[in-house]
């Protein structure tokens, strides 16, 4: 991996991966969902940059492994909407630095940045409003939206077990 000296380092990086995913053969596909469900498999933070192609779950992994470098407090999220029809979900980095929280996002276009909060429940609850509206979840049950800070996964883990692994995580409230 590419030196990466701080969170902006970081950023940039990223911005040479799209979104995308890769499947067991190291297939790539992009601005596809065709096969996902069956195909992928979550890649390794070299495989991302190797492929220059992740989903969300893929590049918060990558940006798992440069904030442990970097030596910063920070946990990993799975946002996850159960709708009898679809299953909405997202993954994204939170770090805190100097009694602030940080959402550091990339995947998710719309809300690319790092995003500055006094509160982790102000962070959350923002996301979680972004979400639900990026998502057209007008009439969203907030008794099927749940939050869960998870774990480093396995590499090239399918999509069902990618689910229950964070699913096993810590239930967040907010």
């Amino acid at each position: 991996m590419e030196q990466i000296n701080n969170v902006m380092d970081l950023m940039n990086l990223l911005d040479s991966i799209e979104y995308g995913w890769m499947d067991i053969d190291k297939n790539t596909y992009i601005n596809t969902e065709k096969g996902f469900k069956k195909k992928y498999v979550l890649s390794k933070p070299e495989e991302i940059i190797e492929s220059k192609v992740g989903t969300c779950y893929d590049q918060v992994e990558l940006e798992r492994s440069a904030f442990k470098n970097l030596g910063l407090k920070f946990n990993t999220y799975f946002m996850v909407y159960y709708d009898a029809k679809k299953l909405y979900t997202h993954t994204f980095l939170v770090y805190e630095e100097q009694e602030k929280f940080y959402w550091f996002e990339h995947a998710w276009e719309p809300n690319k940045g790092i995003h500055e909060y006094l509160s982790l429940y102000d962070l959350l609850k923002d996301v979680k409003d972004k979400f639900q509206k990026f998502n057209k979840l007008r009439n969203m049950d907030e008794d099927y939206l749940c939050i869960y800070k998870y774990k480093k996964p396995k590499a090239h883990i399918g999509l069902k077990d990618f689910y229950k692994h964070c699913e096993n995580g810590e239930n967040v409230l907010i």
